[in-house]
């Protein structure tokens, strides 16, 4: 039988401990633990699927995690009050908002979120819903991120119609932010009030523009790939490592991640999911049901995004 070294024309080195920095595809017998292992095995991105809702609706507001998910208000499949909480295998009724809450914004985790748009925002802690601080615009199909205590709000279609006005939050007030480049609305969003994305939407017409806010100022940055379509974007995740999915048009079950300076193509959800509810990071996200039909699937999918592993290889 032929050696590793015959095969590849070289041997491979002995380290008592794992490498930190291993290149792609390096082979080592690591003498601590006496196995033989290769490095950076890559994983592709997948979606699986997860829990089903107790009822289907979209243009509602996500926050939370894969594990520990929260959905709030949405259309049609009424209440626009209902809330929902996700384990990472079910979802069960949670307390009703006090009011209707449909295309909005939320931010925040599963036991502490705000969502806002409208003119108003309420806040949840775990246990009930409370009023929170009022905004100084009343629009709706806004962008939010963030957390309950360190918001952002941006664009929407305001009375006077489109807006590119950010407004910040600290838990009890709301002010202004800097301006968008442009006036949007329906887009994607991710990230935090000092680190924030905003991707796609109308503005007025679809486009795949996406804008990063560093804490006071909005800058232009990677175009989404493919054709613009007319929002409907969901995300999570940090602005230098987001995740958006589904979307209206087609498809609509596509996604594509971001690095900080440009997208890319992933694997796309099994079904349409437009104004999904949405939470997670972009190696962990969220989808759960979503548009377009009125009566919306409640399905949820989750995502595994690409990465690396260190493997044992066989021996005998």
């Amino acid at each position: 039988m032929a050696t590793y070294k015959e095969i590849k024309g070289t041997g491979f080195q002995n380290f008592s401990s794992d490498p930190s920095n291993p290149l792609n595809g390096q082979v080592w017998y690591n003498t601590g633990s006496s196995v033989l292992k290769v490095a950076e095995v890559v994983t592709t991105a997948s979606w699986a699927s997860g829990g089903l809702m107790g009822s289907g609706r979209y243009s509602g507001q996500g926050s939370g995690t894969q594990t520990a998910a929260l959905a709030s208000g949405g259309s049609p499949g009424g209440p626009g009050s209902a809330v929902e909480e996700y384990d990472g295998s079910s979802w069960t009724a949670g307390t009703n908002l006090p009011s209707d809450r449909r295309n909005n914004a939320g931010c925040g985790t599963q036991t502490s979120t705000v969502i806002f748009g409208s003119g108003t925002s309420q806040e949840w802690n775990g246990t009930a819903w409370t009023s929170g601080g009022n905004l100084n615009i009343e629009a709706y199909f806004n962008g939010g991120v963030g957390t309950q205590t360190a918001a952002l709000n941006f664009g929407g279609s305001a009375p006077g119609g489109l807006t590119n006005v950010s407004e910040e939050y600290n838990g009890t007030s709301w002010t202004g932010g800097g301006n968008m480049a442009r006036a949007v609305r329906l887009q994607g969003w991710s990230g935090t009030q000092t680190a924030g994305l905003s991707a796609g939407g109308r503005a007025p017409s679809p486009t795949t523009a996406t804008e990063e806010y560093n804490g006071t100022s909005w800058t232009d940055g990677g175009n989404m790939v493919g054709s613009a379509t007319s929002g409907g974007w969901r995300g999570a995740g940090p602005s230098s490592a987001a995740i958006m999915f589904g979307s209206y048009g087609s498809p609509g079950s596509q996604a594509q991640l971001y690095d900080g300076s440009s997208w890319s193509n992933t694997a796309s959800m099994s079904t349409l999911k437009e104004s999904t509810f949405s939470g997670g990071s972009q190696a962990a996200a969220i989808a759960s049901s979503g548009g377009p039909s009125a009566s919306p699937p409640r399905s949820t999918e989750e995502f595994t995004g690409p990465g690396t592993t260190i493997e044992t290889l066989t021996t005998s």
